[in-house]
This record gives structure tokens, C-alpha cells and sequence, in this order.
């Protein structure tokens, strides 16, 4: 049976890592998945940066957020496929895969003097050109030469970086 590991609000996530969030009002909600596209961010980034949109997978009613949960934990769910939805989770996911992407409220809140955030699948940028090779240990090679740290690296002039 499938459980729910991690809950906040209306939005829970299952031990397969599937994502879900309970529409509608309380006492006529329905379930609805969501698909994620950025891997690596936790279930709280997730919903903090709005980072999932509907599948178009939706279930039926139920009278409330606990009955829909025990619904799902119970596999007493019907599924149907709802295009109007498909499409806006769709159009949503273009909107937030942008690498700038910021929620509203977010925006709103940093012009109002809340400290800026970062978004977490932003890598800081390097201070300067990097190799991409992983770091390796000396190796000593015949005659106790120490062999070459990038057996492939190229020496490129400074216009050529420039060119880059």
C-alpha cells in the first residue's frame, strides 16, 4: 500500500516520491498529481518554489482533506485523466523552469526589504575557469616522475578564452 511520508498543508508525498495536493474546498476536495521537473530539491524547496504542476491526473471527491488521505493510503482511489488541467500544468511548468524563476510572493516580499533568496538549483558561480576533471592524488609514474595531473589538458592563450 502506498504511505504518506511527508505532509504540509494540502500538498503530501508518498514513499514512491510522487508528489500530490488536495484541491477544492474541505468539504468537497479531490486529488490531484503533480509533476516535478527539477530533481534534488527537498519537499519544502519544492513547494516553497513552486517547483511542480499538475499531471492532469486527477481523482474523485471526498468529504474532507483526511478522508481523501486515508482514501489514498487505502488505494480507494478512482483516476482520471483531466485535460483542461493537463494543459495548465503544462503552461505552468514553462512559466517555473525558468533558471530566474521566483514565486510572486517571493518577489513581492523581497521588494518590500525581505533578504533575497537564491534559488537552490543555482550552482554559486566558479571564481574562474574550472577544469571539470575530478581532483586527483599524484600519481609517480616510471622513474619516479610524477605523471601529469590532466593527461588531456590543452593550454589555450588568453584570446582564445576570450573567444569562448
Amino acid at each position: 500500500m502506498p504511505k504518506i511520508t511527508q505532509r504540509r498543508g494540502r500538498h503530501f508525498i508518498d514513499d514512491s516520491g510522487r508528489l500530490f495536493w488536495i484541491n477544492g474546498p474541505e468539504d468537497h476536495c479531490y486529488l490531484s498529481e503533480q509533476r516535478q521537473w527539477r530533481r534534488g530539491l527537498s519537499f519544502d524547496d519544492v513547494l516553497d518554489w513552486k517547483q511542480c504542476a499538475p499531471s492532469g491526473l486527477v481523482s474523485q471527491r471526498f468529504a474532507s482533506l483526511l478522508a481523501a488521505c486515508e482514501a489514498y493510503e487505502h488505494r480507494q482511489i478512482s483516476w482520471y485523466q483531466d485535460l483542461y488541467l493537463r494543459r495548465m500544468g503544462d503552461q505552468m511548468a514553462v512559466h517555473r523552469s525558468d533558471d530566474d524563476y521566483k514565486p510572486t510572493a517571493m518577489k513581492q516580499a523581497e521588494a518590500q526589504g525581505a533578504r533575497p533568496r537564491l534559488q537552490p538549483w543555482k550552482l554559486p558561480e566558479p571564481q574562474g575557469p574550472v577544469c571539470g576533471l575530478p581532483p586527483r592524488t599524484e600519481v609517480v609514474g616510471p622513474g619516479g616522475a610524477p605523471d601529469l595531473a590532466h593527461p588531456r589538458r590543452r593550454r589555450r592563450s588568453g584570446r582564445q578564452f576570450a573567444e569562448l
